[in-house]
């Protein structure tokens, strides 16, 4: 249990640490281009909508198919348990007519 705790440690640290240098080359980026360009606002809006881009295409083109699937799923089982739902009152009404 122990070896298990240490492990997410590390692994915590390691992705925080990661975190942290990819921010750090953002801001590196950004101070770079506002060099080159002479004003803040216009690389910050490049990186910014970089990033808001490749964002878009990542989600079009892995989390989409993978939400639609997931949705198929659930409508499955939601007819299921619509069937089922629908069978139980079936009989009781059967048994117990009112």
């Amino acid at each position: 249990m122990q070896e298990n705790r240490s492990c997410f440690a590390a692994l915590l640290v390691a992705a925080l640490v990661a975190l942290v240098a990819a921010l750090l080359f953002v801001v590196a980026l950004v101070v770079w281009l506002s060099e080159w360009f002479g004003s803040i606002v216009l690389p910050c809006l490049l990186v910014g909508l970089f990033f808001a881009a490749f964002a878009v295409a990542i989600y079009a083109l892995t989390l989409r198919p993978a939400m639609q699937r997931m949705h198929e799923q659930f409508m499955v089982i939601y007819d299921m348990m619509r069937l089922a739902r629908d069978g139980v009152d079936a009989v009781t009404k059967l048994f117990f007519r009112s």
